[in-house]
């Protein structure tokens, strides 16, 4: 630990290229779900309207945009690790930007799944709410996540690579990106800690 960076040193790090892509995929991931919301949206809308008539494509397309949402989000963490490794710049207000634009979508997000639990509420559907309050709980916490792993493991490689001691902002950043509701809070830390310690090479 001897050799480890003083986390008021500063550190240089290369002008973002791949770190700008990876929060470029994380917007599109963002625009894919609230796209992907909308259908959902309307889906539920028209179950309420027995004189509805539905299609497949109108439960398709939910799932492939939600498919779509996933591979970029997968791209995202595969530029947020390369470009780490390359030592480039977090980028890390997009991440914020980001987050704080998810907060309508989540507010949606609860009610969507309020309606399709309450519309469970008979003795025929009733053993089905476990499962749609844990299929809920778990893809909510999917959406988060994606928009959050970049982040945090952009800390762990940087500072593993710099031999930088994490300083307390990110240690507590990086906790609350695991935490729905507190991660906007933990990525705004993370950019504080980041605007902190960081100069761009030349």
């Amino acid at each position: 630990m001897g050799n480890m960076t003083d986390i008021t040193d500063k550190t240089t790090v290369k002008k973002p290229r791949l770190m700008l892509a990876c929060k470029i995929m994380l917007i599109l991931t963002l625009v894919t779900l609230y796209v992907m919301q909308g259908f959902v949206y309307f889906t539920i809308y028209g179950l309420l309207d027995p004189t509805t008539e539905f299609s497949v494509l109108d439960f398709i397309v939910p799932l492939a945009l939600l498919g779509v949402s996933i591979l970029l989000g997968i791209t995202a963490l595969v530029l947020a690790i390369t470009g780490a490794v390359k030592n480039e710049g977090p980028v890390s207000v997009i991440t914020v930007v980001v987050k704080v634009l998810m907060i309508p979508f989540f507010v949606v997000n609860f009610l969507l799944w309020f309606l399709v639990i309450g519309g469970m509420l008979n003795p025929f559907l009733m053993f089905g709410i476990p499962v749609a309050a844990f299929i809920g709980i778990c893809l909510t916490y999917g959406y988060m996540l994606v928009t959050s792993l970049p982040d945090i493991v952009y800390t762990m490689i940087f500072c593993i690579r710099n031999k930088r001691k994490p300083s307390r902002l990110m240690v507590i950043g990086v906790i609350f990106e695991f935490i729905l509701m507190l991660d906007l809070v933990g990525s705004i830390m993370l950019h504080k800690a980041y605007k902190d310690i960081l100069e761009y090479e030349e």
